[in-house]
């Protein structure tokens, strides 16, 4: 298999797995996260409030969200990876299931593809 045809076949796997969330909930960091999944179709993001504390922007996810499962999307640099944490340690303490295993899973593929940013989906999809 050609070297493009493999990238090619990783950033579909990407595609597709987040696709599997366009339903859920999507946590990200910032405004650009945000827009480059709404730029995908995702409807269901919310961005972390730097204003607000992270437990309080858990109880308006879960009072929102209600039992829908959680998908807390942010980079996955050493901040996002704190964020994330935090969030689902807040979000689990209040009932509010978060998908870790898809984190996980989307960590090896954004690797895979060179990314660790939200934002970056954007270069990704067009080449697409």
């Amino acid at each position: 298999m050609k070297l493009s045809e493999r990238l090619t076949e990783q950033r579909n796997v990407l595609l597709a797995e987040l696709d599997r969330h366009r339903e859920d909930i999507v946590i990200v960091e910032g405004k650009r996260d945000a827009e480059a999944l709404h730029d995908m179709g995702f409807t269901r993001v919310m961005v972390v409030n730097r204003g607000r504390g992270l437990y309080d922007f858990s109880v308006d996810v879960k009072a929102i969200n209600g039992d829908r499962v959680v998908l807390v999307l942010t980079d996955f640099d050493p901040e996002g990876d704190e964020i994330a944490k935090k969030l689902e340690t807040y979000l689990r303490s209040i009932g509010c299931r978060t998908d870790r295993a898809s984190r996980e899973s989307l960590r090896r593929l954004f690797c895979l593809n060179k990314l660790t940013t939200v934002q970056g989906l954007r270069n990704l999809k067009e080449f697409v």
